[in-house]
């Protein structure tokens, strides 16, 4: 830029040679907060000619990348930085481009939007509208729903919904979770399936057969429907159907019968219907009748009518029906089966046994005697149907030989059939030593059962054995058990028999099921204490505990049995839920020694808190065990109901410390989630503050959880990602009411965030921090499982709270540990402002390096800067500079401040003009800066009211001759040649460099004496000194000009131009001027104009010298002569017409008095003129001589 002093000096000066352009007028940005953009504007320079200039911006945050530019175009980039800005601001600004071809205020404008989320339908700016999307396009609301930008909707009253979104959108690409956050929302209703049959009925299918089943859809959203079947002879064509599938709101459901796989009958099964939270079921059957329809009923029927045979058996066996109705209801039944078949062997034989029994012999044998030769033909392949045969013979007038003998050939069929219950069981009515011998006859039975027998009739004899004899029952092993199980479920037992059965229980060494259901059933039959113990015994034995046998415990206690571990069963069984009395003998045996479970322990413990005052001595015994086991179980971690309920009513201030207050900061806010889905498998909560999630297993259809403030979303998972908050119902229990305790261990908790969440959220109204949380939003503040948002607020508050409080150390900690990006924008001026009040300089300036000045105070500004510079030397600093000049702006400043202005600020000339004033006033030096200023106003051109002063500022201080002598050319440029109104100081500026010998441009002196031609008044000896010695300089360099008439007597040499008409034009740079002229005489005419280039004596002044005599007149017009051809550009007439005007004698005043004379018809002085002319003009010649 400097190199501009020598240029002016050597004669090129700063004229308007053409501005510079841009590709655009202003910049305008629109930016999101805590973002940068870049971009990129075109500068435009004047063809031919050399442009360069450099480039800064307003801002510190609209930062020039390309800060110098050259040539005809030149792209400038730049970029914004909008961190630290929030939604709203908006900075308004320009770019000062300083080039030699002046300068210029390009604006900008910068406003920070908020987030605008685009879609289809237009900007989602609310749940509202984000429904209406999803409604219209579901891909394209899923894609949002799942993006980062999202979570901007959620402002207003939609922000009560983001804790559901954060739990929701967990799982990227979910449909079903954002189903369900429209159904959380109430933006829609779930969509609903109705099949249009609500069962299917399909009878005989001829092959397989393909058919459908149409589903109706009601809503829109989500559509995931799951098909599956029951039935190995049904298939689907797909199991899993989506919303494409639907036309309209119909789909067919396609499935098979597969006819291969169809049993005669009725075949079951069904079409299910499977939506995460419910399932549809369609019965379908399908009924094939096989080609023998009428015989297959007629064999189901024969099949009925054999049971209900055996069941009458049985009946009269057991004597629950008499002889008679036995036999009246059997022979009813086998006429039918006789209708239904009447070539069954067994049922002629049946019906012959039944007239032997009513003693009609001969009707009864000539029956059986007529099957003789059909059942001898099978006595090969169905041995039971022989020897049932050979049974019958032997009950008419047989003799007892021939029952030997047809015994001796049962009992060899059944050697060769063993386990052939049938054929055994004739042969206990055959043989002599089964019918005599019992003993015998339960081997065989217990053979029978070995080889799996459980035919009622094996049970019945076996029975009668033991009704018979009791004694006979020694062992209860299975047998005897399904025997003894039998005789129960029909109401057989007694009391013999029962005794018999408690005395072998008594003696049984392990645990048998079947045993505790004949007991039970002995007890039923006969309430007996004896029975009592055994079944007490035989369950803790087992090691048989819950609900199930909690009334034999309890009849046991009651009734005082003397049962080793009775009480702990009795507890072990006890439901949690029981609210009934409790013992007074169990609850002295526990006050003692307890080994229990803790669940029931805490069910004990509650039971007896609750009953203390009715039962005081008991209550005394507990205390001390029950305040050992609240601490364990609050050390371990435990909660439940009655725990709960233990940790309210006994924890006291004594019993706490460090390590229990820890613990028990994690039990007091555990609620317990029940849910009756067995297909949940976590709970997830999810809080609007917090950056995780956290989450919990289902066992059992509960949850233990912890919620720490009321805003925070309960969620349910499945396991496979989906996630539910109001299509899955669920019950919420609070165990604890932590007002109390939380209060009790707050002295003793350390670093417990949900302790920290529970104290600062819920347990007050409002969000504020006191003395006594203050700790407590520290921790938060810290967390990093606390979003980023939440914790900037906090720690605003908490530097509030220290300043606020006088708890300066704590202040000035917690300031030092703080980053400018983890405090909102808003609030930064507020730390800077407590870190420059406690002489934080270095790191409130870094902050103010982070972020720039602007959201800040100027007085805290000012006030730091001052320090800093007073502390350290600092150079040259853009930042500082930027700063520092942001503070003068706002009317802020000091000595400090304006040194380093005046010392290194470079801006528009405007800029460092106001610095220049701000620092004059103030009594600052301004030399530095009032040399930079004239440098750069004589590169650009660019100037402000105030230059003179500046200069004179300069000047004053002695400034550089060279950069004086430019700028004073500079000015007598614009005022000589560019006729610009220009100050006294200028010229008398000049005549100091004159007389201090410093060389001066040439167009200082015709400024000068152009000046002090016009202003004759001001001239001085030194002034005339001054015009003598620059008229000298001109004639020597053959200049011309009219302003020499006014300097007569000066100089000899200016007699010469008192005769002279001068015509002066301002010719523009690099064209000729072109005068066309006539000189009109009085009384005569020319009338053809001459031609004749005027001469451009300096910087465009052309002149052109005439002599014109009283009466003549000049007339004439100037053209301009370019490469582009010539045109007129001025035009004039000068008459010669003024009597008097000279003051001079000289051959030219003397002719031109002569003619004025002539004219007024003078002619006396006309003669007396000539003489004095022609004496003149003798005298001339003969004295001088011409020069050879």
């Amino acid at each position: 830029m400097r190199q501009v002093i020598e240029e002016i000096l050597q004669g090129k000066f700063n004229v308007d040679n053409g501005s510079l352009d841009f590709s655009c007028p202003r910049i305008e940005l629109s930016l999101h907060a805590d973002t940068a953009c870049e971009g990129f504007f075109l500068v435009y320079g004047p063809k031919g000619q050399v442009t360069e200039g450099h480039i800064v911006s307003s801002d510190l945050r609209m930062e020039c990348v390309t800060e110098i530019f050259s040539g005809s175009q030149d792209e400038i980039l730049y970029r914004f930085d909008a961190r630290g800005m929030e939604v709203g601001e908006e900075v308004r600004g320009s770019f000062h481009v300083i080039s030699n071809h002046g300068e210029y205020y390009l604006p900008f404008t910068v406003s920070i939007v908020p987030e605008v989320i685009d879609s289809s339908l237009g900007s989602i700016k609310n749940l509202f509208h984000f429904t209406n999307l999803a409604k219209s396009c579901w891909e394209e609301a899923v894609k949002l729903f799942y993006s980062r930008e999202f979570k901007e909707v959620f402002t207003g009253n939609d922000r009560q919904h983001y804790a559901a979104y954060k739990g929701l959108s967990a799982v990227p690409g979910n449909e079903h979770n954002m189903e369900e956050f429209l159904l959380e929302i109430n933006k829609k209703k779930a969509v609903e399936y109705i099949p249009e049959e609500k069962e299917i009925k399909i009878e005989d299918p001829l092959e397989t057969t393909r058919y459908a089943l149409v589903v109706n859809r009601n809503g829109w959203g989500y559509t995931r429907l799951k098909i599956a079947v029951e039935g190995e002879f049904l298939q689907v064509k797909e199991d899993v159907v989506s919303d494409s599938a639907f036309l309209g709101n119909i789909y067919r459901v396609y499935y098979y019968v597969q006819h291969e796989k169809l049993h005669a009958g009725n075949n079951y099964g069904a079409i299910l219907l499977m939506q995460e939270h419910e399932t549809i079921r369609i019965p379908v059957t399908v009924v094939r009748h096989p080609a023998g329809r009428k015989l297959l009923g007629l064999q189901r029927e024969k099949k009925r009518l054999t049971v209900e045979v055996m069941a009458y058996y049985q009946a009269f066996r057991l004597k629950k029906i008499g002889t008679k109705t036995w036999l009246t209801e059997t022979n009813k039944l086998l006429g039918r089966m006789a209708e239904i078949d009447d070539k069954d062997i067994a049922v002629k034989l049946f019906t012959a046994q039944m007239l032997l029994t009513e003693e009609r012999y001969n009707e009864g044998r000539w029956l059986i005697e007529k099957q003789k030769e059909q059942v001898e033909m099978r006595k090969d392949t169905d041995p039971a149907l022989w020897c049932y045969y050979l049974y019958l013979t032997t009950l008419y007038g047989k003799d007892d030989p021939y029952v030997d003998e047809v015994a001796a050939v049962v009992a060899g069929v059944y050697e060769r059939n063993r386990g052939n219950w049938r054929i055994a069981w004739l042969l206990l009515y055959l043989s002599e030593e089964y019918v005599k011998s019992p003993s015998r006859k339960w081997v065989l039975l217990e053979e029978l059962f070995g080889h799996h027998c459980t035919s009622p009739v094996i049970y019945i004899e076996a029975w009668n054995i033991i009704r018979a004899n009791p004694a006979m029952l020694m062992k209860l092993d299975l047998f005897e058990q399904q025997i003894l199980h039998y005789a129960v479920r029909n109401d057989l037992l007694k009391e013999d028999v029962i005794r018999q059965i408690v005395y072998l229980a008594q003696h049984q060494r392990g645990y048998s099921d079947s045993l505790y259901k004949i007991l039970a059933g002995c007890y039923e039959k006969m309430p007996d204490n004896e029975i009592l113990q055994a079944i007490c015994t035989l369950l803790i034995k087992g090691n048989c505990r819950g609900e199930k046998y909690f009334a034999w415990y309890r009849a046991g206690v009651e009734e005082n049995l003397r049962i080793t571990r009775l009480y702990e069963y009795y507890m072990m069984s006890i439901s949690l839920e029981y609210d009934g009395p409790l013992p007074k003998m169990v609850l002295m045996y526990f006050a003692y020694q307890s080994d229990l479970h803790y669940e029931i322990t805490a069910y004990l413990y509650a039971y007896v808190y609750r009953h203390r005052e009715e039962l005081p001595d008991v209550y005394v015994n507990y205390t001390a065990a029950m305040e050992r086991f609240v601490l364990e179980q609050i050390k371990r971690g435990r909660v439940n109901k009655d725990l709960a309920y233990l940790y309210r009513h006994i924890i006291s201030l004594p019993m706490i410390d460090e390590e229990s207050a820890q613990a028990l900061a994690a039990l007091l806010f555990v609620r317990e989630i029940r849910v009756d889905s067995d297909k949940l498998r976590e709970v997830i909560l999810s809080y609007p503050y917090r950056t995780d999630q956290k989450s919990y297993p289902i066992t059992g259809g509960r949850a233990l959880v912890p919620v720490y403030d009321s805003n925070c979303k309960i969620l349910l998972g499945d396991g496979e990602g989906n996630r539910y908050t109001v299509s899955m119902d669920y019950r919420v229990e609070t165990l604890l009411s932590p007002v109390r305790l939380a209060l009790m261990i707050s002295p003793f908790v350390r670093n417990h965030l949900g302790y920290a969440i529970y104290m600062c959220y819920e347990y007050q109204t409002t969000f504020v921090i006191q003395e006594d949380n203050a700790d407590l939003f520290a921790l938060l503040a810290q967390s990093e499982r606390i979003e980023e948002d939440t914790r900037r607020t906090i720690r605003r508050m908490l530097v509030d709270f220290y300043y606020e409080k006088d708890r300066m150390r704590e202040l000035d900690d917690y300031l030092l540990s703080l980053h400018p990006e983890e405090v909102q924008p808003r609030d930064r001026k507020e730390i800077v402002r407590c870190m420059v009040n406690r002489g934080m300089y270095e790191e409130a300036y870094e902050w103010v390096c982070r972020y720039g000045p602007y959201s800040m105070d100027a007085k805290t500004l000012l006030k730091l800067c001052s320090r800093l510079l007073d502390f350290q030397e600092i150079e040259d600093d853009p930042l500082m500079k930027g700063v520092l000049f942001y503070v003068l702006q706002k009317g802020k400043y000091d000595d400090n401040v304006l040194h380093y202005l005046v010392r290194y600020f470079n801006g528009s000339i405007k800029e460092m003009r106001d610095v220049w004033k701000t620092a004059e006033a103030f009594g600052v030096d301004t030399y530095g800066l009032c040399e930079r200023m004239i440098v750069q106003m004589l590169y650009t051109g660019a100037h402000v009211g105030e230059k003179i002063e500046i200069f004179r500022s300069y000047n004053r201080s002695g400034g550089n001759e060279r950069l004086r002598a430019a700028f004073l050319s500079q000015c007598c440029y614009d005022y000589a040649i560019g006729e610009q109104i220009t100050e006294s100081y200028v010229f008398e500026s000049v005549l100091q460099l004159y007389l201090e010998q410093v060389p001066l441009h040439l167009v200082c002196k015709i400024a000068f004496l152009r000046y002090y031609a016009e202003n004759r008044q001001d001239q001085t000896e030194l002034v005339k000194k001054a015009c003598i010695a620059f008229l000298k300089d001109l004639l020597s360099e053959q200049i011309v000009l009219p302003l020499y008439k006014e300097y007569q007597g000066y100089l000899p040499q200016m007699d010469a131009y008192l005769d002279k008409t001068m015509v002066e034009y301002r010719a523009a740079s690099g064209s000729r001027a072109v005068i066309h002229y006539v000189i009109q005489s009085e009384g005569g005419t020319e009338e053809d104009y001459r031609k004749e280039e005027m001469r451009d004596m300096f910087g465009g002044i052309c002149v052109k010298e005439f002599v014109l005599f009283f009466g003549e007149r000049l007339q004439y017009y100037i053209t301009e002569e370019t490469a582009g051809g010539e045109q007129l550009t001025k035009s004039g007439t000068i008459n010669k017409s003024d009597i008097g005007q000279e003051n001079f004698e000289s051959r030219f005043s003397m002719l031109n008095d002569i003619m004025i004379g002539k004219t007024l018809q003078d002619y006396d002085t006309v003669d007396s003129l000539l003489q004095e002319y022609y004496r003149q003009d003798y005298m001339v010649n003969e004295i001088f001589m011409p020069l050879r």
